[in-house]
């Protein structure tokens, strides 16, 4: 079993500790960067310097992106099992049943 490592990581000018196995280190820094990269942008857009504004915007733009990645899934399930359906029907048909 792989022990968890302690990373020290920045969001928001505030500093984090995390408590993470070592394959995941390389994907909690890239979030950090792509959070940091989203608060630098919304910062410089925006008039409020308030950090809590900034970064509710930032999580409210990544949660939308991700609610429309589930639904996608969901599409593809959905569609794979029509699929799957239309294949056994036209099995069935052409049984001669």
């Amino acid at each position: 079993m792989d022990e968890k490592q302690k990373i020290a990581v920045t969001i928001g000018g505030r500093k984090f500790t995390f408590h993470i196995l070592p394959e995941n280190e390389e994907r909690v820094r890239a979030s950090v960067k792509k959070i940091e990269e989203k608060v630098s942008f919304y910062a410089s857009k925006y008039a409020t310097k308030d950090m809590q504004d900034i970064l509710s915007i930032v999580l409210m733009e990544y949660v939308m992106q991700y609610i429309s990645l589930e639904q996608k899934d969901d599409s593809k399930e959905l569609a794979s099992g029509i699929a799957d359906l239309d294949k056994r029907l036209d099995e069935y048909i052409n049984s001669g049943r």
